[in-house]
């Protein structure tokens, strides 16, 4: 079995490379993010009255994103053939209230987050794309708390509102900042809804203000459908992917140009993720570090075999709570070296 690095032994191999970020790095930052779904969530915080679960029964499946983004979609055709409100509506507002009450029960707030976001920006800040496959706002908000020091060195790639096409000009650096991460949502988030039928627009917040907040308050206020897919298959993921433009653009550009160096940080690689690795794979892959939790030989054994299978030559393992990794303090708390601009 292979040996456990800690992350600042080897970090300096990964510099420039890219980051995948999957549920292991929320629950690091709060247990609250442990459910397997949002679905389960909802029913163990008695959020699922039994309308709405008629409305999951109806589609068989328990994903909101899907079921709100079909209902949303009637109600627009509904709308524009002038067809009187009913049970679409009514079943919309439903699903829709027991996922704005679930997310604010289990979301932390960004008071209670605030002291892992400096060591998160300084993880994220060497790599040239960051590809959060998370719905939560941990990877944001740190990105965010990193802008402020760094100059706009994080970058999502919205102008504001919509996704930038040519999105690989956003890599070079712009003003104070030496350098730049692009960071992106393979799986949509919480800061996206959707917009007219295959569009995806930005919600932001004021300066001072509170973005969670903003963001279920203007799902409430502004009838908004949310734009991400944390249930499901990996077909069905796919098919919410292809119903949307930002996540196309993100899993056929985005996935397959991640370079030769990848780091993976609290993603399991679970069966239903397996639209993303065929994707990550067309990236030509050699060299990729993976975190392992407590000495999981049994995940090290899973993982080192999946990518040995997309092409993989060297699978490194590092301790998820060494030293510099994700949210835990560096031996060394000065700054981290920034990135050499290139001539």
């Amino acid at each position: 079995m292979s040996n456990i690095a800690n992350w600042e032994d080897i970090s300096n191999e990964f510099a420039d490379g890219s980051l995948i970020v999957g549920n292991g790095a929320s629950i690091a930052v709060s247990p609250n993010f442990g459910y397997d779904s949002l679905y389960d969530a909802a029913v163990e915080l008695k959020h699922i009255s039994k309308p709405v679960q008629d409305v999951f029964d109806s589609f068989d499946v328990n994903d909101f994103e899907l079921v709100l983004r079909r209902l949303w979609q009637a109600k627009l055709v509904n709308t524009a053939l002038d067809i009187e409100h009913g049970k679409v509506e009514e079943s919309y507002q439903q699903v829709r209230a027991a996922l704005i009450a679930t997310v604010r029960d289990v979301h932390v707030s960004y008071q209670e987050a605030e002291d892992h976001l400096v060591h998160i920006f300084k993880f994220m800040q060497p790599f040239s794309k960051v590809l959060s496959l998370n719905y939560d706002l941990i990877v944001y908000w740190a990105a965010m708390l990193g802008n402020r020091e760094l100059g706009s060195w994080f970058k999502d790639c919205f102008t504001p509102d919509y996704f930038c096409a040519e999105w690989q000009d956003r890599a070079k650096p712009y003003g104070v900042a030496e350098g730049a991460t692009l960071f992106f949502y393979p799986h949509g988030n919480l800061v996206l809804h959707h917009h007219e039928f295959s569009s995806v627009k930005k919600i932001t917040a004021r300066p001072d203000g509170d973005l969670l907040e903003s963001i279920l308050d203007k799902w409430e206020r502004r009838d908004l459908a949310p734009a991400f897919v944390c249930e499901g298959s990996h077909e069905s993921k796919q098919q919410s992917i292809s119903s949307c433009d930002y996540l196309e653009k993100v899993f056929y550009e985005v996935l397959p140009d991640l370079g030769q160096k990848v780091v993976i940080y609290g993603w399991a690689m679970a069966e239903q993720d397996e639209h993303l690795l065929k994707q990550i794979s067309k990236s030509h892959l050699t060299k990729v570090a993976v975190s392992v939790y407590k000495g999981d030989e049994t995940f090290m054994g899973k993982v080192e075999k999946q990518l040995n299978d997309i092409g993989v030559a060297e699978v490194i393992f590092f301790d998820s709570e060494s030293p510099g990794s994700w949210n835990q303090a560096p031996t060394d708390t000065s700054k981290p070296k920034k990135k050499r601009l290139k001539p």
